[in-house]
């Protein structure tokens, strides 16, 4: 049975990102990261963590949902669903009643489709312009 929860460790994090063949990040990178990110919920089979997904919330305007990872042999099950609406309404419990709210996030290419069931628009439309993504490493 998959459980939910609020924790996640950097070896949980670094578990993921290499199970879907995301960059490798070094030990002190993913502590940084977990440490601060501003919610996250993680799901579990017996404990051991097969999907997560992190949120950076300023407690103000935006809210960025930096990673959604499930196990690919988990994929397909619901459980990334669950993690994003755990997460939207997180934000939305952290806010201030009649906030308005931006949720920005880079989908994974083809993995479009699955945000927009939550009301995500791709970019660019006739209101935004389109979104941008740098990677360096220093």
């Amino acid at each position: 049975m998959i459980t939910y929860d609020t924790t996640l460790t950097p070896s949980e994090y670094l578990s993921l990102r290499e199970s879907v063949g995301w960059e490798t990040l070094s030990d002190a990178q993913a502590t940084r990261g977990v440490t601060h990110t501003t919610f996250v919920v993680t799901a579990r089979d017996d404990g051991r963590a097969v999907g997560m997904g992190r949120v950076l919330f300023d407690y103000g305007y935006t809210a960025y949902i930096g990673d959604v990872i499930i196990r690919p042999d988990y994929q397909r099950k619901g459980i990334g669903k669950r993690i994003v609406e755990q997460l939207i309404q997180t934000v939305l419990d952290a806010a201030d009643a009649g906030d308005y709210l931006m949720f920005i996030l880079g989908a994974a290419k083809g993995k479009e489709a699955f945000y927009k069931q939550f009301g995500f628009v791709e970019r660019p439309n006739d209101s935004v312009g389109a979104g941008m993504t740098m990677y360096l490493r220093k």
